[in-house]
């Protein structure tokens, strides 16, 4: 089944907010093109994107659909930030992951190059403490977008064209492999728990408390 345009995200209710969606120009590309998703609230708009990124439409394979993209959590209203709580977060990145497809990827920037946000530090200062990086705040946006199976974390990117340094998480092709990564994961989720008992760095006691909710409910999806 093909995944949905993105102009069906225009209008979605997320918690008391609304999703606007702006086209900003196309790559150059057939089938990419840049777009901004602001939350508008009570007939006013957020300042800045929620997310913006470089959006592939999916093709026929072996090329599929991704999203490469940059998350700010907390956004600007009107001058004064304002953050998400955890069920407008889920509600929001479950409506960006039905974007993209069996096999494809969802993409979301760490690296910020002047706008560094506690979001994205935490999410480099867990990684550099060998933190899964599912266990990450940035790591748990990619997973309520089922994109987590697995994540591959671009710290080093391979040349000038890769961009910032970011999480890349994958949306399984098939149920097979959505039940193989998963039990993957768990065994990773588990190994970490063992690995940071007893610690009481707040980097790690929060990657341990993400770990305890996961799985609490595991297996998380049904693929």
């Amino acid at each position: 089944m093909p995944s949905p345009g993105w102009e069906t995200l225009e209008g979605l209710s997320i918690g008391a907010y609304q999703i606007r969606v702006r086209e900003e120009g196309s790559a150059g590309t057939a089938g990419q093109r840049y777009l901004a998703f602001y939350l508008e609230r009570e007939g006013i708009r957020s300042d800045r994107p929620i997310l913006r990124g470089l959006y592939a439409e999916p093709r026929p394979r072996p090329i599929p659909g991704w999203l490469d993209g940059f998350f700010r959590n907390p956004i600007p209203f009107q001058g004064q930030p304002v953050e998400l709580n955890d069920a407008d977060l889920q509600e929001f990145f479950r409506a960006v992951g039905a974007l993209i497809p069996p096999g494809g990827w969802l993409a979301l920037a760490y690296e910020t190059f002047g706008e560094s946000l506690a979001i994205h530090q935490e999410t480099e200062q867990a990684l550099r403490l060998g933190v899964p990086p599912i266990l990450t705040p940035l790591g748990m946006c990619l997973f309520y977008a089922r994109c987590a199976f697995p994540i591959r974390d671009w710290s080093i990117a391979e040349g000038w064209r890769e961009g910032p340094r970011k999480l890349q998480g994958f949306r399984p092709r098939e149920e097979a492999h959505y039940r193989r990564r998963a039990e993957e994961l768990r065994e990773e989720i588990q190994a970490f728990l063992r690995r940071t008992q007893g610690s009481t760095r707040p980097e790690l006691l929060r990657a341990r408390h993400r770990a305890e909710q996961l799985l609490a409910m595991w297996p998380p999806f049904e693929g």
